[in-house]
């Protein structure tokens, strides 16, 4: 993935520059969602978390080649599995029968509009079952410059969808049968089960693309009051909020938006605080395709960014959230079980041997280490990447003597990169139940 494919060199950069009133739950009913289960009482909900599903669709792929291989190469994603990844996880979703999906963003490779018409015919087939399905867009998928066909050596633009089409290509998962939109985003409020409003926020940075989709993001002023106004008027009918943004509401790792630059909102600091200031207590997040869930706290109030992995990269993860009350339950799931035998084996493989080459040549292109030790010391940066993206790191007996080793050979920035990357914040990843009312994870 290309956050990977960025990180160490933007670690590097970064350090050598630096070197030199809880809302709670009610019992009214919005008819408008057309849900009549009373909240809680039947043993709660169970909601389905994605993120990152970068559907390619498969005439997207003419003929493999030097270029969709030189794409992959800056972006180690299993982008031509994505189309039959995204169908067996609907098919796992209809036999879990979870009461709402919730997908956070990049629904598609580049914003192809034949992707995007593939993702909603796909979900459509989730709703034809009765289960509920919200989106959001990320960075990827709005008027995207990179949007393209791959025919052996050719690279072949084709149209990416513009802002103002997002809504009537995905009326049937939030964009259009919401209770509220923003008019200076495509934010937007839902009821989808009774009692709960989830707000989606685009905070996505599409109106900056030229050449390139920008990664970062911000939540504009105007959409941050519209996003206030909302969670007051939460507060007042008794409605329990969850919110959803493509982008990191905080830092899931120490210096992260220092370090890796885009992958958190601009400004996330005074964002995040505003937010629990406001009563918001948990943000479902995708992006950085790392399982990750960290807590901010603020005036004695407090917030859990839930940070979602991808579907098809390492390792190729869901969420599964049983809602109880004030008791909220995620458990992993995995994509590569119906995939066929030893796929999981394949995606490691995958992402692994992408990462070692990159990190080699981050290390002899960009940092002037010779091999040795270049070939020994890309297997330590590897290593931390993948632990983080899975989640619940635990760091491995030999990383003092790595960072020992790389601060002998000047490599001090190296040193604190590989650290960085190993630091889990504040709460478990994976398996955890957080408790709303007090804020405590175990």
């Amino acid at each position: 993935m290309k956050k990977l494919s960025i990180l160490i060199s933007l670690l590097i950069l970064c350090f050598s520059y630096a070197c030199q009133d809880d809302l709670h739950l009610g019992n009214s009913l919005n008819t408008s969602t057309g849900c009549t289960r009373k909240w809680m009482n039947d043993g709660g909900f169970k909601i389905a978390i994605l993120s990152d599903i970068h559907v390619m669709a498969p005439s997207l792929l003419v003929k493999d080649g030097p270029a969709f291989q030189a794409y992959l190469a800056q972006d180690p994603k299993l982008l031509e599995f994505s189309s039959k990844i995204l169908q067996v996880t609907i098919d796992k979703l209809i036999s879990e029968k979870p009461d709402l999906v919730l997908i956070a963003g990049d629904l598609t490779k580049d914003g192809e509009i034949v992707s995007h018409e593939l993702v909603s015919r796909s979900l459509q087939r989730l709703v034809n079952h009765g289960i509920k399905v919200l989106v959001t867009i990320g960075n990827h998928d709005v008027n995207n410059p990179e949007a393209a066909k791959y025919n052996d050596t050719q690279v072949i633009p084709v149209q990416s969808v513009p802002a103002h089409k997002i809504r009537s290509i995905y009326p049937n998962f939030g964009f259009a049968n919401s209770l509220s939109k923003d008019p200076n985003s495509l934010s937007y409020v839902s009821e989808p089960l009774k009692d709960l409003w989830v707000i989606a926020i685009d905070a996505n940075k599409y109106y900056d693309n030229t050449t390139k989709s920008t990664v970062g993001g911000v939540i504009k002023p105007e959409t941050m009051s519209w996003i206030k106004e909302r969670l007051a008027e939460a507060q007042r009918k008794g409605k329990t909020v969850i919110g959803m943004m493509h982008h990191g509401l905080v830092e899931h790792f120490t210096g992260q938006q220092t370090i890796d630059l885009g992958y958190v909102i601009d400004n996330w600091e005074s964002s995040a605080n505003e937010l629990i200031d406001a009563g918001m207590k948990i943000i479902l997040t995708g992006h950085y395709h790392a399982n990750d869930i960290t807590k901010r706290e603020h005036n004695g109030k407090f917030i859990f960014d839930v940070e979602t992995g991808s579907t098809l990269a390492y390792p190729c993860t869901y969420r599964m959230l049983t809602i109880e009350g004030k008791r909220y339950s995620f458990v992993p799931e995995t994509t590569t079980d119906l995939m066929g035998l030893n796929f999981d084996v394949y995606a490691t493989t995958f992402l692994s041997s992408h990462l070692d080459g990159y990190f080699y040549y981050v290390l002899t292109s960009l940092r002037n280490i010779p091999d040795p030790p270049a070939g020994t010391i890309a297997p330590w940066f590897r290593e931390a990447a993948m632990a983080h993206l899975a989640g619940d790191e635990v760091p491995p007996l030999s990383l003092p003597d790595h960072i020992e080793y790389l601060n002998g050979i000047g490599a001090q920035p190296l040193a604190m990169s590989l650290g960085s990357l190993w630091t889990d914040i504040n709460t478990k990843d994976n398996s955890v139940t957080i408790d709303m009312g007090t804020g405590d994870a175990y």
